[in-house]
């Protein structure tokens, strides 16, 4: 889902992969967090000097990769608040479950191309790196991952992993690193709105987790589905038709 501007990390007080997830858990009815993540570089922490070159190498151009949506799923999607419910730090054992619901104004959209069975489905741009101003700083995005882990008539969840780096402006010094997995799942509600409930967990460079934060939010339909021919200078409907021509290949030689 394309949203504007918004850290996966707000809400959570959390202010945004570079590697293997570490050992993550599938339970009974859910999907559970990793307990750690591979840690990042040395020279990525804080007060190093930012350097491209000690990125993380992600194909240029990565695998034509597309997945499935629900039919109620697809469309653009608008939401005015979120809902702040549990809040649990990993380096004081605290557990916060205030209930704060905050202004958190966003708009999305979920659906790219749809096939000749009526099926929609949505383009995956991941692994990707993209870099955000900010003022005095900038903020290197990395986006990892970003999977769909269970999909049905009455659900849809996605796991994502990204991290953040903010590097100042002037010196050109990291002020700060975190990693955050996002497992977020969609249920419809009725006619034109789905409700959206979001684990995120927060780790810090050596992959050991500092937050996890729960929250929820409704959105409404603004706009039904339309296909999207075009995505950051690449031609959707070219890519869907190789990728089509290539599952149904792979299909085929299957025994």
């Amino acid at each position: 889902m394309k949203s504007k501007a918004r850290s996966i990390f707000a809400g959570l007080c959390l202010a945004a992969l570079l590697s293997p997830v570490g050992q993550a858990k599938v339970l009974v009815g859910e999907i559970d967090h990793s307990e750690t993540l591979q840690p990042l570089d040395p020279s990525l922490s804080v007060g190093e000097i930012f350097a491209p070159s000690k990125l993380p190498t992600i194909d240029n151009q990565p695998a034509n990769k597309w997945y499935r949506i629900p039919a109620w799923l697809a469309g653009t999607w608008h939401k005015d608040s979120q809902t702040d419910y549990y809040r649990y730090n990993y380096k004081t054992n605290a557990t916060d479950t205030t209930t704060r619901t905050e202004p958190a104004k966003a708009t999305g959209t979920w659906g790219t191309q749809q096939d000749d069975k009526g099926t929609i489905w949505q383009f995956d741009p991941a692994p990707f790196t993209a870099t955000v101003d900010s003022g005095d700083d900038f903020v290197v995005q990395m986006v990892r991952i970003s999977d769909p882990v269970d999909v049905s008539d009455r659900k849809f969840v996605r796991r994502s992993i990204d991290t953040q780096i903010r590097v100042s402006k002037a010196n050109g010094v990291i002020k700060s690193v975190e990693s955050g997995e996002q497992i977020t799942t969609y249920r419809p509600e009725g006619e034109g709105l789905i409700k959206r409930e979001t684990s995120a967990k927060v780790f810090d460079p050596e992959g050991q987790p500092i937050l996890l934060g729960k929250s929820f939010a409704y959105e409404n339909r603004v706009n039904s589905f339309t296909p999207q021919d075009m995505y950051k200078g690449k031609d959707m409907k070219k890519l869907f038709q190789e990728f089509l021509k290539t599952d149904s290949e792979t299909a085929s030689a299957t025994p």
